[in-house]
């Protein structure tokens, strides 16, 4: 089996293709096989999204809907008593106030509607820290 320098080179060149192939088929096979293996490694606020029915965009028009003209602060999805919440912390126009909104993951249905003024919540963090 004498083979010329680039007779040879075109052997290893066809041999790698054929092994990318194959690991390329391997990982694409293992990934479709084992969707809950990828979900234990995302982070729980992925997760919990892929049980929501309703998207992040859906429930943030709905708790907007609570406080025209808000805008939105922060929002996060949690369960909370076995349910799962989307809570939007919205700050009012001219006022400054923030209002808490929670909806409903699951229909979108708003459960509650608090609003505080900035320092109110500075003092329930603190509150909450000290405990």
């Amino acid at each position: 089996m004498n083979r010329s320098p680039s007779s040879h080179s075109r052997s290893i060149a066809r041999a790698t293709r054929k092994l990318a192939i194959v690991l390329f088929a391997g990982i694409a096979l293992a990934v479709c096989s084992f969707p809950e293996a990828i979900l234990a490694n995302d982070d729980a606020q992925t997760s919990k999204e892929l049980h929501a029915r309703i998207t992040r965009s859906q429930a943030e028009k709905a708790a907007l809907a609570k406080v025209p003209g808000g805008k939105v602060k922060a929002a996060k999805l949690a369960q909370e008593n076995g349910q799962l919440i989307w809570s939007f912390d919205i700050i009012t126009p001219f006022t400054k106030k923030v209002a808490a909104v929670q909806v409903d993951a699951q229909s979108g249905k708003v459960l509650s509607k608090l609003v505080q003024a900035p320092g109110d919540r500075a003092e329930d963090s603190a509150s909450s820290q000290k405990k």
